[in-house]
């Protein structure tokens, strides 16, 4: 049997959570039925020799703009060139070019992918993506949450639209015995009795690393030996870090900058969180919990879809303000309160986040990802 050419189209793979996933996929595909590829939209990024070793191809055409005509036509030369049967997009920025492409008359299949809500910019992008998204063969979004979003912004047809949950490597993130966790924290110059809450997120404003830090020293002034340690890069590092300096926690917070090590950071502490303003279907929680760490997380996107809360994790209360959606400072504090103060409560929610994640493995995704291609090209 032919098989089937796949190129996964994106803007360039630096290290975040939708490239780390894209790169743990594609090379899981079965070989015997699939052909991946990749394009890169601006450049490789650091993630792109990664996912050649694996044995994926990795090519680059760069596009001045999301309809940029040279960048079209070199982009129409390499599906002739591969003879690719889907195109497989991720985000607005790679989902615009590859439907115009199927409109122009390219013989693909087109697949959007969305990865979180309200992502479009201008009233003018959603207005295009409305055109586009109806004449795409078909729509992906990360969550339930990210899928009605969608659906409501672009007055799509709900088939038009599946959901495709993100999975995890379970047996890279896993837990580890106390021996290990303590050894991994000797390594990274981590007290033995500290309660080390990690977060690891990219240093943008959704992320709401501020507000973490505006919290902290409440939290500090009851648990003494508590650290925040913040995995992550961004346009936001050297502010949030002035601001840490600013409130006097500079022995309180670890800014570990860009990370491959992360099933290991997370090892090496005791609470996860993420109280972002804005999330499709967080892979830091999807990892934290098949660490089987006890997560608390705002309320936004597709948390609860994955977190039970008070059984397998925190769900951390939203409100409006002036600024936009931030999470609840006094629900924060105490969430954190209770977690930073019972280890058996830490003990529990965590051995319940693990039998969750579990459900939600990568290997499951893979399949499920395979049936949506087959499905696409019309294959039992």
């Amino acid at each position: 049997m032919k098989r089937i050419k796949i190129l996964r189209l994106i803007t360039w793979l630096p290290q975040g959570g939708i490239e780390r996933k894209i790169v743990s996929v594609l090379p899981r595909l079965n070989r015997d039925v699939f052909e991946p590829y990749l394009c890169c939209l601006r450049e490789r990024g650091p993630l792109a020799d990664e996912l050649e070793q694996q044995g994926v191809p990795v090519h680059v055409v760069p596009f001045s703009s999301r309809l940029d005509p040279i960048g079209l036509w070199k982009l129409h030369r390499i599906l002739r060139q591969l003879s690719v049967d889907i195109v497989h997009a991720h985000m607005y920025r790679a989902n615009t070019p590859a439907t115009v492409l199927s409109i122009l008359g390219e013989k693909v299949r087109v697949i959007g992918h969305y990865h979180n809500v309200d992502t479009w910019e201008t009233w003018r992008q959603r207005q295009l993506d409305a055109f586009l998204a109806r004449r795409r063969h078909l729509n992906l979004a990360v969550s339930d949450a990210v899928r009605r979003n969608v659906i409501e912004n672009l007055s799509l047809p709900e088939e038009k639209i599946a959901t495709l949950h993100n999975g995890v490597d379970t047996e890279e993130f896993r837990p580890v015995s106390q021996a290990e966790k303590e050894l991994i924290r000797q390594k990274l110059g981590l007290p033995r009795e500290a309660i080390v809450v990690i977060m690891v997120a990219r240093f943008v404003s959704q992320k709401n690393h501020r507000f973490v830090i505006e919290h902290a020293s409440e939290l500090i002034r009851d648990y003494p030996n508590l650290i925040f340690l913040f995995a992550g890069s961004g346009p936001l590092e050297d502010e949030l870090k002035q601001l840490s300096a600013k409130y006097g926690l500079t022995h309180h917070t670890v800014f570990l900058g860009s990370r491959d090590d992360i099933p290991r950071l997370l090892a090496a502490s005791d609470i996860s969180i993420l109280p972002s303003s804005r999330e499709g279907f967080s892979n830091t929680v999807l990892e934290s919990m098949a660490t089987g760490l006890p997560v608390v997380a705002s309320d936004v996107g597709g948390a609860r879809e994955i977190i039970d809360h008070g059984v397998n994790g925190l769900v951390l209360a939203m409100e409006t303000t002036p600024a936009g959606p931030l999470p609840k400072s006094v629900e924060f504090i105490r969430l954190l309160r209770r977690l930073a103060g019972s280890p058996e409560l830490c003990r529990r929610l965590g051995v319940s986040a693990r039998q969750t994640a579990l459900k939600f493995s990568l290997d499951v995704m893979v399949r499920k990802t395979e049936s949506l291609y087959l499905k696409l090209m019309g294959e039992r």
